[in-house]
C-alpha cells in the first residue's frame, strides 16, 4: 500500500530539512578545518623563516669561506651557533649549504662537502631564497612517517646583500595531530548533530502526519456537520406542518383509541422536532449578539427556568455572586448553562434536593460551580458525557451538555464535570467576562 499523501509531504520535508542542515554543518566545519588548518601551517612557516634568517643573521661569508674541512675551529663555533638554535627552538636540524647545494656544516655530523645531504633535495627553494629572502618548502613526510617542512634564509653579506651561502632548518609540523583531533572532533560533531536533527525531524514529520489527519478528520467532520444541519433544517418546517395537520386531525375525532393515538403521534412529532431544534443549536454555536449586563441578570431566568422544572421540592441557592457587569452574548451564556442547571433540577425533581450556584471573576473569565445533590451521572455516561446523542435519561436528546460545552467555548471558556458519585455532581463552567 503507497504511503498517504499527508504522510508522504512530512517524511520528504523531515529528510530535506535534516540533509540541509546536515550539509550546513558540514561545510561550516570544513571551511573551519580549513581555517584551523591553514592558521597552523602559516604559523609554522612564520618559525621556520625566523629561525633560518635569525640563524643566518649570526653567520659571516668570511668565515664560512675559510672552513676547509669539518673539525675547522671556525666550523666547530658555527656549529656549536647551530646547535644552540636547535636546542632553543626544537628545530630537528639545522645546517649550512652553499648555493650549489653542498654542506658547509650541520647539526648531525655529516661530511664537509656532501651533496647527498637531505637538504640538498630541495634546490629549488634553496635557489629562491637568495632570490627572495627567508622560504620554506611543502610539508612533507620522512621515513618514520612524521610531518616535517624545511626552511631556507641566504646568509648576508656586510652590505646586507645575499651571499652564497644558507641556513636550513627542518621543523616538525606539531600540530598534525592537533589538527586530528579537531577533525574527529568535528566529525563527531557533525554525526550527533545529524542524528539529532534527524530525530528531530522524525518528530515534526510525525506532528505533521499527525495534524493533516487531524486537518482531514476535522474537514470531514465540518462537511457532515453542515450537511447535517442543512437536513435538519429542511425537515423542521414539514415537522412543524405534521405537527399542525395531526393537532388538526386529532381535534375531529370521536374515538378514544384513535384520538390516544393521535396524541401519541402529536407526542412524538414533538420528541423529534426538539431534537432537531437542539441538533441546529449544536451546529450554529454562540450567536454574536453582544450586549452590557450583570452576572445577576444573566443568572436570574436560567434559576427561574430550574425552579419551574425542579419545583418546591428543589431548594436552588446563589451563592458568592461577585456585582460585576459583563459584555456577553447574553443568549448564549443563557442557554449554556440552562442545559446544566435544568438538568440538575430535573435529577432531584423525585426526591428533591439542594442545588447551588456560586461565582467568582478571575483573570477576565467568570467562574461558575454548580452543584446538586442528586444521585448521580451513570458511570457508563460519565467519560461520553460531551459527545452528541449521549444520555442517561429515557427521555433526552443527548444533545443539552454538548450544546453548553459549544457555546462556551465559543465564548472563551469550558464546560467540565468535576466530580459526580451519589453524593451528587458538580459542574464548572467557564467564559469570558468581555466578548472577543
Amino acid at each position: 500500500m503507497s504511503a498517504k499523501p499527508g504522510t508522504r509531504t512530512g517524511f520528504l520535508l523531515s529528510w530535506a530539512f535534516t540533509m540541509i542542515m546536515a550539509g550546513a554543518l558540514l561545510v561550516g566545519a570544513l571551511v573551519a578545518y580549513g581555517i584551523i588548518s591553514s592558521g597552523y601551517e602559516e604559523q609554522l612557516e612564520r618559525r621556520l623563516k625566523t629561525y633560518a634568517a635569525s640563524s643566518a643573521a649570526t653567520l659571516s661569508p668570511g668565515g664560512l669561506s675559510g672552513i676547509a674541512a669539518t673539525d675547522d675551529a671556525l666550523a666547530e663555533l658555527y656549529r656549536k651557533r647551530l646547535m644552540a638554535l636547535q636546542q632553543n627552538s626544537g628545530v630537528r636540524r639545522a645546517a649550512v649549504l652553499r648555493r650549489d647545494g653542498t654542506l658547509i656544516l650541520d647539526t648531525q655530523g655529516h661530511d664537509f662537502g656532501s651533496r647527498d645531504y637531505g637538504f640538498a633535495a630541495d634546490a629549488n627553494e634553496l635557489e629562491q631564497c637568495f632570490e627572495q629572502g627567508p622560504l620554506t618548502t611543502i610539508t612533507y613526510t620522512d621515513e618514520d612517517g612524521g610531518l616535517y617542512r624545511n626552511g631556507f634564509a641566504p646568509v648576508p653579506n656586510e652590505d646586507g646583500t645575499p651571499s652564497e651561502y644558507a641556513v636550513a632548518v627542518e621543523l616538525e609540523a606539531d600540530y598534525a595531530d592537533k589538527l586530528n583531533a579537531i577533525g574527529m572532533t568535528m566529525g563527531l560533531t557533525v554525526a550527533c548533530v545529524f542524528l539529532v536533527t534527524l530525530a528531530a525531524a522524525l518528530l515534526l514529520a510525525r506532528a505533521w502526519n499527525r495534524l493533516q489527519r487531524d486537518l482531514s478528520r476535522q474537514t470531514r467532520l465540518a462537511e457532515q456537520a453542515q450537511f447535517s444541519a442543512g437536513m435538519a433544517h429542511q425537515i423542521k418546517n414539514p415537522l412543524a406542518a405534521l405537527r399542525g395537520y395531526v393537532e388538526l386531525l386529532a381535534r375531529g375525532l370521536s374515538d378514544p383509541m384513535q384520538k390516544q393515538l393521535a396524541d401519541k403521534l402529536v407526542s412524538e412529532v414533538g420528541a423529534l422536532d426538539r431534537i432537531v431544534r437542539d441538533f441546529l443549536q449544536f451546529s450554529r454555536g454562540a450567536h454574536g449578539s453582544v450586549e452590557k449586563l450583570t452576572l445577576e441578570a444573566v443568572l436570574r431566568p436560567v434559576v427561574e427556568s430550574a425552579r419551574a422544572v425542579g419545583g418546591e421540592r428543589v431548594s436552588i441557592k446563589q451563592q458568592d455572586l461577585p456585582g460585576v457587569e459583563l459584555e456577553i452574548d447574553s443568549t448564549a451564556v443563557r442557554e449554556a448553562l440552562s442545559n446544566v442547571v435544568v438538568n440538575a433540577a430535573e435529577a432531584m425533581r423525585d426526591d428533591g434536593g439542594e442545588l447551588s450556584v456560586r461565582a467568582q471573576v478571575g483573570g477576565g473569565l467568570v467562574i461558575l460551580e454548580i452543584q446538586d445533590s442528586g444521585p448521580g451521572i451513570a458511570e457508563e455516561v460519565r467519560d461520553k458525557l460531551f459527545e452528541p446523542f449521549v444520555t442517561g435519561k429515557a427521555d433526552g436528546t443527548g444533545l443539552g451538555l454538548p450544546i453548553a460545552r459549544r457555546l462556551l467555548r465559543d465564548l472563551g471558556g469550558d464546560l467540565e464535570l468535576i466530580r459526580s458519585d451519589s453524593s451528587g455532581t458538580m459542574f464548572r463552567a467557564t467564559f469570558q467576562k468581555e466578548a472577543d
